[in-house]
């Protein structure tokens, strides 16, 4: 039996355990609102993070083999966007997107999603370059980011469900279209985890730049890299919270296991000094990925920024590979 005195101990350290456990879930709590809470966010990340925003960093580096045509206009977007566009659905509620039609009828489409802490604006370098060459561009808000209606973030896990939503909304009004699915971080596992579903025939590729594999592994490394932590206990506390309040397990965000499922010819994109998303993860995602596949890694690229790095590299990459995929003419 125990004595008085084991019996006093344990009840002290039961007393440390919970205090120890509550403060670890208090911790959770509050680092999920500060990374999830788009609200929240803006004010947290944009004051503490000094990360190259892809919106202001490097906007149009011209090389000498660069045709002057497709050096990137950082006011392109804001000329052609027009309205916010609003289509709901039995899934997703209302969601948000910018629909900038080719300037001739055309059946090429293209779905641009966005990164964390970003908006449909921060997709103009792709839609100029897609523009440019006939397509209908679709670039819709992130969950949480903005024109999209709720306040988290769920890192490509229901943004799946608006991306192929929009998906849907083509077919309808274009039976015969040809859609490519291009994102970028957060957007790259958007439309990874969106491969790993039941897509429409119309769906003939994917370009995925910059993309995590896990988005636990992911978070792992950026509390690892930014708090100096290590991911147990305090991942475990986010993502006790993230499914208390009904957001996504981040363990079941995994675009790795999604591609394995995925028929939808890809081709990956990372830049060499990415730390963000780490660049191994590019080959981790390439060896794993079921359908027709290709990579593409751009020396010296920061998170996000292989577009802005080597240009001509980078749409050498998607151009060649989208040739065989996107066969309708630029002009329909």
């Amino acid at each position: 039996m125990f004595s008085a005195k084991t019996a006093k101990a344990a009840k002290t350290i039961a007393k440390v355990g919970l205090g120890t456990a509550a403060a670890v879930m208090g911790a959770g709590a509050l680092v999920y609102e500060c990374a999830l809470n788009t609200k929240v966010n803006g004010l947290f990340v944009n004051y503490f993070d000094d990360r190259p925003d892809p919106t202001q960093e490097n906007l149009a580096k011209e090389t000498p083999e660069q045709d002057n045509a497709d050096v990137f206009d950082p006011n392109w977007f804001d000329a052609h966007k027009g309205e916010d566009q609003v289509i709901t659905t039995d899934v997703t509620g209302p969601i948000h997107a910018y629909i900038i039609p080719a300037q001739a009828p055309s059946h090429r489409w293209a779905v641009l999603c966005h990164g964390y802490n970003a908006s449909p604006e921060c997709t103009g370098v792709f839609a100029q370059h897609y523009h440019k060459l006939g397509y209908n561009c679709i670039c819709p808000s992130m969950r949480g980011w903005g024109n999209d209606e709720k306040i988290y973030c769920t890192m490509g896990y229901r943004d799946k469900d608006l991306c192929m939503a929009w998906v849907d909304y083509i077919v309808a009004q274009d039976p015969d279209a040809q859609i490519v699915l291009h994102g970028y971080s957060m957007g790259a596992a958007t439309i990874m985890l969106a491969t790993g579903e039941t897509l429409p025939a119309q769906v003939k590729a994917a370009v995925a730049d910059c993309g995590f594999s896990s988005c636990w592994d992911q978070y792992a490394n950026v509390i690892k890299l930014y708090a100096k932590l290590p991911a147990f206990p305090l991942l475990h506390a986010i993502n006790a919270v993230s499914v208390l309040r009904g957001n996504f397990d981040i363990r079941k965000n995994r675009p790795i296991d999604a591609i394995r499922r995925s028929v939808t010819p890809t081709v990956f994109l990372h830049g060499t000094a990415d730390n963000f998303v780490p660049f191994s993860m590019m080959d981790q995602l390439y060896e794993a990925c079921a359908a027709p596949k290709a990579k593409q890694a751009i020396e010296g690229a920061d998170h996000a920024q292989s577009v802005y790095t080597d240009p001509v590299l980078y749409w050498k990459t998607v151009d060649e590979f989208l040739q065989d995929k996107i066969t309708c003419p630029q002009e329909a």
